[in-house]
């Protein structure tokens, strides 16, 4: 840490100490709610929402008829609680998280389970699904739940007491449902105890997010959760005292941290796919406060949506598939029906009405672009596959992508020479450099494996971190860096060269990285590879230059829907009838691994707390001090 953070985090520990000993003051608010909270779903009073979106809203239903029963979902798992909810239970270890002042808890405590499962459950996402389902049916008994769940929460809750304020995410997230939720109730008769509830539950969180902002190497998407809390706290609750501030506040982090988290080329500045959809979002629903409420805000933040809209456009494939690169913990804001990977469509989506992009991707009617929009979405835009060979280098994120169209169907590789992650933790970054990903017509052939678990990962989240989870080359058996903890690693690699040119029918992709310079014996890797369209084929150089005689690896992890199967010196592999041949050094000894323990390999992760079985291709063998090694990639 730089002496400016460890002097803050210094400070930091002085407030809790004194917010410890404080007896805060809860306020006794009974005002009506802001108008303009209800204006947030006009659209969603224009139409029937269950004859337009059925899908969308049979979804919802059920999480708010099982919320009815006081059973909530945390990854997964599903949670019943009898007539009461407690709020600190941990979901797998049913052991309770102690309820004493926040700053005094251990969230890593393995013992007392994983700490996500239990925030999971706190984040309410089922408070939008029973205010839109209330908003459908009229049946009171949604709009009272939500009032229930908050009235429980807040007594449960009291500020500083509990995990649920460890982390100011969380915060923000609580608030941003409780928002959309009561943007259903318009004609709901709110009570003296219930408008009191509600407030209470807004200052609780909002004073949580207002003294103890990320900053330093905690400021990734954290920040943005607590600025737009505060954001969204301020503007409709201007009642509580110090909304003002929190306005204010909240809104110069969101504009200040716009042009920070969201790279010039439209990705992600932590180099995560997938949080990179939860990121827009916050940028998204600020952007659409802001409209609702003539309020002006900086243009950067249209130009860096806008390309982030062209950035996933050019990643996805035609059935809406995106490289999982980095971490996912399958986060969302609101929960609008839409799981992490889903809403990279619904982005560009809602991208294609704002910005008139031609983004469109689904021909199914998207629930969150109508209510932020007013438009529905029914037509699509299918992929131009009639033209050859086109590529796309993402400078800042270190994505190189090419797509062509091999006899009719759509052929996108994306490669991988992204820098570890953000600094100076790089804290959801992988040992993925040099990797890459392959679709075929739709069908995912070699993937990204994921990311299973966080907190108390143990074994697997060492595993999926590692450079043998991705389509990359290990030296020696040894990781490209150390990892030193669930969230950080020792030292970070350089990507040396990062090149993507065209020559006539061929396209060409050249990377390298310095990760193995700094080891001993220390270790060169390169990666050339070459798609020649007239052969539909690529053929990958993997590069080795070593002080000494080595070991090398090269690792082809496949998606589950694939069928490998070992035919002389190569692989066939299928994926619904997409298929492709890999080619092997003869001098490379070649294994699958599936589901395997010992190594752990051939697992896929698709989304948090969820693994299933996969193939993993590995090849190894011996090299000399400096060595290529062929691989060839065919597509039928």
């Amino acid at each position: 840490m730089s002496t400016a953070e460890i002097l803050w985090r210094i400070l930091e520990k002085t407030k809790k100490l004194i917010d410890k000993s404080s007896d805060f003051k809860n306020p006794n608010i009974i005002f009506p709610l802001e108008k303009s909270i209800f204006s947030l779903s006009d659209y969603a009073y224009e139409t029937d929402l269950k004859k337009k979106f059925p899908k969308s809203i049979n979804y919802h239903k059920a999480i708010a008829d099982s919320a009815l029963k006081n059973c909530f979902d945390a990854f997964g798992i599903t949670v019943c609680h009898n007539n009461s909810i407690d709020w600190f239970i941990d979901p797998i270890t049913k052991k309770r998280w102690p309820q004493k002042f926040w700053g005094d808890i251990d969230y890593r405590d393995k013992t007392l389970g994983g700490v996500k499962f239990v925030w999971e459950i706190n984040r309410l996402y089922c408070l939008f699904s029973l205010g839109i389902v209330y908003r459908i049916t009229r049946d009171q008994k949604y709009a009272d739940k939500i009032l229930w769940i908050i009235k429980s929460w807040v007594k449960q809750n009291p500020y500083p007491l509990g995990i649920n304020f460890s982390s100011g995410i969380e915060a923000g997230v609580r608030l941003a449902n409780l928002l959309w939720a009561l943007s259903f109730l318009k004609d709901y008769p709110f009570s003296d105890d219930d408008l009191k509830a509600i407030h209470l539950f807004v200052y609780v969180n909002a004073i949580r997010l207002k003294r103890f902002p990320s900053r330093y190497s905690s400021s990734n998407n954290h920040l943005l959760a607590e600025g737009f809390g505060l954001f969204i706290a301020g503007l409709y609750f201007p009642c509580l005292e110090g909304s003002d501030q929190w306005f204010i506040h909240g809104k110069k982090i969101l504009e200040d941290e716009v042009s920070r988290q969201i790279l010039s080329d439209g990705g992600s500045f932590e180099y995560s796919t997938t949080y990179l959809s939860f990121v827009f979002d916050f940028f998204l629903l600020f952007r659409f406060c802001c409209n609702k409420n003539q309020i002006e805000y900086s243009i950067e933040l249209d130009r860096r949506l806008e390309k982030s809209c062209e950035f996933i456009n050019s990643l996805m494939d035609k059935n809406g598939n995106i490289p999982n690169i980095g971490d996912q913990d399958s986060a969302v804001l609101v929960d609008f029906g839409l799981s992490n990977h889903e809403n990279f469509q619904s982005i560009l989506n809602t991208g294609s009405i704002i910005f008139g992009g031609d983004y469109l991707l689904s021909n199914k009617p998207d629930l969150k672009t109508f209510l932020i929009t007013g438009k529905a979405i029914k037509q699509r835009i299918d992929r131009d596959i009639k033209h050859r060979l086109s590529a796309v280098k993402h400078k800042e994120s270190g994505l190189s992508v090419i797509r062509d169209n091999v006899r009719g169907k759509e052929m996108l590789f994306v490669g991988n020479a992204m820098p570890l992650g953000m600094p100076p933790l790089y804290a959801h970054g992988h040992l993925d450099a040099l990797s890459l990903t392959l679709t075929v017509d739709g069908k995912e052939i070699f993937i990204d494996p994921g990311t299973y678990l966080y907190h108390g990962g143990g074994k697997w989240r060492e595993y999926f971190r590692s450079t043998a989870a991705h389509n990359t080359i290990r030296i020696n058996g040894k990781d490209m860096t150390k990892q030193t903890g669930d969230f950080m690693f020792e030292k970070p690699y350089l990507v040396t060269k990062n090149v993507i040119e065209k020559d006539n029918h061929k396209m060409i992709w050249e990377t390298g990285h310095d990760a193995y310079s700094k080891k001993d014996p220390f270790a060169f890797v390169e990666r050339k590879v070459v798609w020649d369209n007239t052969q539909d084929e690529f053929t990958i150089m993997d590069i080795v230059r070593h002080k000494k005689p080595g070991f090398i690896e090269i690792f082809f992890h496949c998606h589950p829907g694939c069928e490998v199967t070992s035919i002389d010196d190569n692989f066939s592999i299928v994926n619904d009838g997409s298929t492709i041949n890999l080619i092997y050094d003869g001098r490379l000894k070649p294994k699958i691994l599936y589901g395997s323990d010992d190594p752990v390999a051939g697992w896929y992760s698709p989304g948090f707390n969820k693994i299933m079985k996969s193939s993993t291709i590995r090849l190894s063998g011996s090299f000399d001090t400096q060595t290529s090694f062929t691989t060839r990639i065919h597509i039928n």
